[in-house]
């Protein structure tokens, strides 16, 4: 098991190169979820409704996750999205929709 203390060290100093050069299961140890809302956790794939915490706004997404050593959440717009912005740190509220997959997840037969 690897100390949070040099996670954190040898996460600070990553670039691509270094983490192309990992194996799954040393990727998967090194990983941080330190970038990713905490009140998206287990929505990703969903349509959400969420209450803007600075504005008080409501605004629907599907929530999606960046890829690398420490991912974010990503708002994505509809299905067919390839990228979007990233997720607020904290809403007033997040409600659940209904479950969204988006177009790359599509297999085609």
């Amino acid at each position: 098991m690897i100390d949070v203390n040099e996670k954190w060290a040898t996460l600070q100093t990553m670039t691509q190169e270094k983490w192309n050069k990992l194996k799954p299961a040393e990727r998967d140890a090194l990983r941080s979820d330190a970038g990713l809302t905490k009140q998206l956790i287990g929505c990703e794939g969903w349509r959400v409704e969420v209450e803007d915490f600075m504005t008080g706004e409501p605004r629907r997404f599907i929530v999606g996750r960046s890829t690398g050593w420490i991912p974010c959440h990503i708002e994505l717009k509809n299905r067919t999205s390839i990228s979007g912005d990233s997720a607020n740190r904290e809403y007033r509220s997040v409600r659940k929709l209904y479950y969204a997959r988006h177009a790359s997840q599509l297999v085609s037969r």
